[in-house]
């Protein structure tokens, strides 16, 4: 548990964008105009994990790039309205607002999506000594991989002294920060990350223990390896172990893990045990999932801690 202050921060520097989504009634045809649904929302990874501390009781500030358009003032005032500090926001009048294009087919099924996220590669290490005083002050410090290497790379020889919490992204994008991983404090990669940065395949409860060894002795001093229906595997150097949360009523996937990265964020600040951090988190995952939204509606301390409640008493 970090020691803070009454009003601690957490400083997510990542993504920001508009996600477009075009939903098919009926089943796709190509080459052609197919009748269905279009919906746009806020989202990036590093917003969205901004969002969901907000929704947490955390204080939550996002440091990323918009464009100097319509798109960029429509997620800053979702962002604001969901309780994330903007404030430190970098407008581009150059490059348009990031923007996430995704298909899916009549059964909710992504088949292609485009991302324009030029502007985020924008970001330079003079932004992070801009910013600087609001980092150096925060009680952790979260970092997303959609920011150049570059800025990473200065973050975690600057900050080393502030927990950093590290969410992967992507395979391709873990690629390019393997040397940086020890740099982190906490880490949260999935089960082909995990591989790809320890080199073990994983397949069973012995070789998750191994990699994240692995991965601990790299210099990271917590590991969450995320595994889907699964579940994740959490160690800190003493404890370890398999959280499972069973029967999560699946509606969309798509968030549960900004929602997991914000509760280990929270137990972090908050909670005693990296235990207590992995239930907590999988509950707040498990609420994104019953969700249609990325980020859910029904979010909040409260509610994660109502789902544990009830899971306790059906265990007991």
């Amino acid at each position: 548990m970090q020691n803070s202050s009454a009003k601690p921060f957490v400083s997510v520097i990542g993504g920001l964008n508009i996600d477009l989504q075009g939903s098919s009634v009926n089943p796709l045809v190509f080459n052609d105009s197919n009748p269905g649904e279009i919906a746009m929302s806020a989202g990036g990874v590093g917003r969205n994990i901004a969002e969901n501390i907000a929704k947490l009781n955390v204080h939550s500030k996002i440091l990323s790039y918009a464009g100097n358009d319509a798109l960029g003032d429509f997620v800053i005032r979702k962002s604001e309205a969901s309780g994330v500090d903007t404030s430190l926001l970098k407008k581009d009048s150059s490059l348009p607002t990031s923007q996430y294009l995704s298909v899916l087919d009549d059964n909710n099924d992504m088949l292609v999506s485009i991302s324009d996220m030029r502007i985020i590669d924008e970001m330079t290490i003079q932004d992070i000594e801009v910013w600087g005083h609001t980092i150096g002050q925060s009680s952790a410090i979260v970092v997303d991989t959609n920011i150049p290497i570059p800025v990473i790379e200065y973050l975690t020889d600057k900050y080393s002294n502030i927990p950093l919490f590290l969410d992967p992204v992507s395979f391709a994008k873990t690629s390019k920060i393997l040397n940086l991983i020890g740099r982190f404090h906490t880490v949260k990669p999935n089960r082909l990350e995990t591989e790809l940065i320890t080199g073990i395949k994983i397949s069973d409860k012995d070789s998750m223990l191994t990699a994240a060894q692995k991965i601990f002795d790299m210099g990271c001093k917590q590991i969450f390896m995320t595994l889907g229906e699964e579940g994740v595997f959490y160690y800190d150097g003493e404890d370890f172990g398999l959280h499972l949360h069973k029967g999560a009523d699946v509606i969309s996937a798509n968030g549960a893990g900004d929602a997991f990265t914000a509760g280990v964020v929270y137990g972090f600040l908050k909670l005693n045990s990296i235990k207590e951090t992995a239930e907590f988190a999988s509950a707040a995952a498990v609420i994104a999932l019953r969700s249609v939204n990325t980020i859910s509606d029904e979010l909040s301390e409260e509610c994660v801690k109502l789902l544990l409640k009830e899971i306790k008493e059906e265990r007991s």
